[in-house]
């Protein structure tokens, strides 16, 4: 292993242990008050919704973000169309790890990757921010909707909701892989923006 690669590594464990510390520690306070914006998203996609209550409780020692929401609109489901019915209550949950697990694996690759220059690290640290509220809003909310409109188990050969497919796929690995390629993707933006910096400013110099 040559020095770069184990240098990289090192820092790559110690960051995640830093990381993954500190969203055991403060995961819950963490997510809490991302919850409305959680609730916001998931009406705002679609409109069969309301939320009544989401909160973060504890079921069997873990951290979990409980939803409890009402189908205020017909949903069609293949050849059925179910009914708004009082009483009825969606009630999925996800634990609060699985909502902090894409940010952390997407920091600690940024923050392992060494850096050229401060000006590279800056411009990583400025993309992050966008990058993060889209890892973000892609993740949990997406995820809800999407399981349920997962009637699969109750219809069969039924065409599902798109984002039953989406959900499938954030259950399977999706948002480790979309972290993974997004702090990619920022590393090599901003390594280029500053390469192109000096340039920029010496034009900028030689049209003085």
């Amino acid at each position: 292993m040559n020095p770069q690669t184990r240098n990289f590594a090192f820092r790559l464990i110690v960051v995640t242990v830093v990381l993954l510390s500190l969203g055991e520690i403060f995961g819950t306070s963490l997510v809490k008050p991302i919850l409305p914006t959680i609730a916001w998203e998931i009406e705002t996609i679609d409109d069969s919704f309301r939320v009544d209550g989401i909160n973060v409780v504890s079921k069997k020692n873990n951290n979990v973000i409980q939803l409890k929401v009402s189908q205020i609109r017909p949903m069609i489901i293949g050849d059925h169309v179910l009914q708004p019915k009082s009483g009825r209550f969606f009630e999925p949950n996800v634990l609060v790890g699985s909502v902090l697990q894409p940010i952390i694996v997407f920091l600690t690759i940024l923050l392992s990757w060494q850096a050229k220059s401060y000006l590279v690290f800056l411009i990583r640290l400025l993309l992050a921010v966008p990058v993060t509220t889209v890892l973000f809003a892609t993740n949990t909310p997406l995820a809800f909707v999407g399981a349920m409109w997962d009637f699969r188990e109750l219809v069969p050969n039924l065409e599902p909701h798109t984002l039953v497919y989406w959900n499938d796929f954030l259950q399977t690995g999706g948002p480790l892989v979309m972290a993974i390629a997004a702090a990619l993707l920022v590393v090599s933006l901003a390594d280029r923006w500053a390469n192109s910096y000096p340039r920029s400013r010496q034009a900028s110099s030689l049209a003085n």
